[in-house]
């Protein structure tokens, strides 16, 4: 659940980001800078109301926990050619059990949508790498990879949190799937409207929102996209945050494999476990040659890894 004044935060943002168009003509008794207070007459659809200002009965859109017959604090940003408002707060929230019976309501319209596979889609069709970046840095691999899984949408409540603390930017956070699949489907919608609990999620969302309840509960996560131009990959992790029974500290580990399929190298899987006790690496190739060339760099392999200090526990590679 997110904190109160993370909710706060993310209504003054919605409303301070994209102001409401409520009408192309002027309304002669507001000027810009005003605040004032409207009522809300009826809801016209998903985030849409008719909302009574100024003697006026005006359509705009309102986010937040919007009541019929409730007031809504507004400001006016422009009047000329058009009345723009920005939305400031609601002096009619629902209430407590209101809001507990609308969140089980979309947790159970979640679970009437089965998960066909744990794996998380790469956003749109540019590759994590551009062709010139190919094997010049692999620190900037890392970093780029790790950005990719990043923005994915499975870590966007936190990644909230830190964009309330300083620590992250509007930017980074209008680049992951929740806003940029929320824009798709409401053009006019803020980057952060919070839907009414009550009405079935976005259908573009579920799938998103699964694999975080997923990711979540198992630990386990798949993501696959386009690393470079033309090269599609699927990246596994799997993790043990917590001790398991009878388990020390030094035995919990991580595991993250790899499937690439390569112009010159064709099918290739690696499997990578790290633990306390330094890393286990597995390869294993289709091509025959591949396999012969993969046992020749270990040694070389073993040497960077050592540099880079990471102890290499063991290593092995097959042909499958």
């Amino acid at each position: 659940m997110l904190a109160s004044n993370l909710i706060s935060a993310l209504k003054v943002l919605n409303s301070s980001e994209k102001p409401s168009l409520a009408t192309d003509r002027p309304v002669s008794t507001l000027e810009p800078g005003q605040k004032i207070e409207g009522t809300v007459l009826s809801k016209i659809s998903d985030g849409l109301f008719k909302v009574q200002v100024a003697g006026q009965n005006l359509q705009m859109r309102l986010s937040g926990d919007i009541r019929i017959g409730g007031a809504v604090k507004l400001e006016v940003l422009t009047v000329k050619p058009g009345v723009t408002f920005s939305q400031l707060a609601s002096t009619s929230p629902l209430s407590t059990a209101e809001v507990i019976g609308s969140t089980a309501r979309l947790l159970s319209n979640l679970t009437e949508h089965s998960l066909e596979k744990p794996v998380v889609q790469q956003l749109g069709s540019k590759p994590v790498f551009e062709a010139e970046q190919i094997g010049q840095d692999t620190q900037l691999l890392a970093a780029e990879l790790r950005d990719a899984l990043g923005k994915s949408g499975l870590f966007y409540e936190s990644h909230q949190a830190q964009w309330v603390r300083g620590e992250r930017s509007i930017a980074q956070l209008r680049e992951e799937p929740q806003n940029i699949l929320l824009g798709k489907t409401s053009a006019d919608a803020a980057p952060f409207v919070q839907q009414d609990a009550a009405q079935p999620i976005a259908r573009e969302l579920i799938h998103l929102v699964q694999q975080q309840l997923h990711t979540l509960e198992q630990h386990h996560l798949v993501w696959t996209g386009q690393v470079w131009p033309g090269q599609q990959m699927q990246w596994e992790i799997q993790g043990q945050p917590e001790r398991q029974s009878g388990q020390t500290e030094d035995q919990r580990q991580w595991s993250t494999e790899m499937e690439l399929a390569l112009p010159g190298l064709g099918d290739i899987h690696a499997r990578l476990v790290f633990s306390k006790s330094g890393l286990r690496l597995n390869l294993r190739a289709a091509d025959e040659a591949t396999s012969a060339l993969f046992t020749r760099a270990l040694p070389d392999l073993k040497n960077a890894l050592s540099d880079a200090g990471i102890a290499l526990a063991s290593a092995a590679v097959d042909k499958s």
